[in-house]
């Protein structure tokens, strides 16, 4: 069934697609996605585990599309084989009150 844009958080997508034969989409694909997005208050996220960090000739692949993505998922690249992954979000979706993030790890004294 097809969902209703109030029922979708997000869409995760690659800038190129890696592991379906390095697909470029066509140059208005993400431009109107983000049209989408915004039209319907979806997140725009997108994986750049494999294309980023430089890898087709920009910082972020999603750099050539003009679209400014909502968070930007990362790896590999990052660390230099070191097993590791991040993310980057804009700051209205980041900034928390203080308190109001905690984590998993916050009661080991090493962390």
């Amino acid at each position: 069934s097809i969902l209703a844009p109030e029922d979708v958080a997000a869409v995760l997508v690659e800038p190129i697609q890696g592991e379906g034969g390095y697909v470029v989409p066509p140059a208005s694909f993400f431009p109107r996605l983000r049209e989408v997005c915004d039209q319907h208050g979806i997140l725009l996220i997108v994986d750049e585990v494999q294309t980023g960090m430089g890898r087709t000739g920009k910082w972020w692949a999603i750099e050539h599309t003009g679209v400014e993505p909502d968070m930007v998922c990362t790896a590999k690249g990052i660390a230099s084989g070191v097993p590791l992954g991040g993310f980057l979000a804009k700051r209205s979706l980041a900034t928390w009150p203080v308190g109001a993030h905690g984590n998993t790890y916050g009661g080991n004294p090493i962390a």
